[in-house]
């Protein structure tokens, strides 16, 4: 007679924690797609800045043109897609890309790369480069955290739709800001050399005008990997 309200009694203690399990699953959803939001509006920004310096940068060659619009128009593509849907193997596609991207900055500013346009030289800092590089580390660091956990989003924008507007705001922003001082930076035309290449190790005589009549022939750049 006593086993029965004692079996009761532990039935009844257990039933209750189902509910706060699907509250903890909801809030882990939930920080996955403001986690995902976020990666995909830096993903875009940093997009934005490297086309603009495809758009901008003076004198590059085939390889670089094709370099800066191919990491420019995935990042914004691999951003729109994943504020509709980011599945594992796309966070972890996005990851790899902007940290090659990072990492590429990283090298050319330190070492100079081994290849291409600029090969063995160590190029300047400046802020676009600089914020394109962080917005693409916010990237790789979201992404790569969401495809370890195995946490592909759905719609993050319509699930988070608050948190999302407010990202948006404040990295399309930074992204505005790198995309004109990128476009700035060459803007300044005219005579002796380009406003943004003091340290430019192409174009003519040390990037000062020199003899090529006016002085801006593919002496400076603010960008360049």
């Amino acid at each position: 007679m006593s086993a029965l309200p004692r079996w009761d009694d532990t039935d009844q203690r257990h039933r209750p924690v189902e509910v706060p399990a699907r509250d903890a699953r909801a809030e882990q959803d939930q920080n996955a797609a403001r986690i995902v939001s976020v990666v995909a509006f830096t993903s875009i920004a940093a997009g934005a800045i490297n086309i603009a310096a495809a758009a901008t940068i003076p004198g590059l060659n085939a390889q670089s043109l094709t370099f800066f619009w191919a990491t420019g128009v995935a990042g914004v593509v691999w951003g729109l897609v994943a504020l509709v849907s980011a599945p594992r193997w796309w966070l972890a596609l996005g990851a790899l890309g902007n940290a090659v991207v990072a990492a590429t900055w990283l090298v050319s500013r330190t070492a100079g790369l081994p290849f291409g346009q600029y090969a063995h030289v160590v190029l300047p800092v400046h802020f676009a480069d600089t914020l394109a590089t962080i917005l693409e580390a916010v990237t790789v660091a979201g992404a790569t955290v969401l495809a370890v956990r195995g946490s592909g989003v759905a719609r993050a924008a319509a699930r988070a739709r608050s948190f999302a507007i407010v990202a948006a705001i404040v990295i399309g922003a930074l992204g505005l800001a790198g995309v004109v001082s990128q476009a700035n930076a060459f803007s300044g035309g005219g005579g002796g050399g380009g406003q943004n290449g003091p340290t430019a190790p192409y174009g003519g005589n040390g990037g000062n005008g020199g003899n090529t009549g006016g002085g801006s022939t593919g002496g400076g750049y603010g960008y360049g990997y």
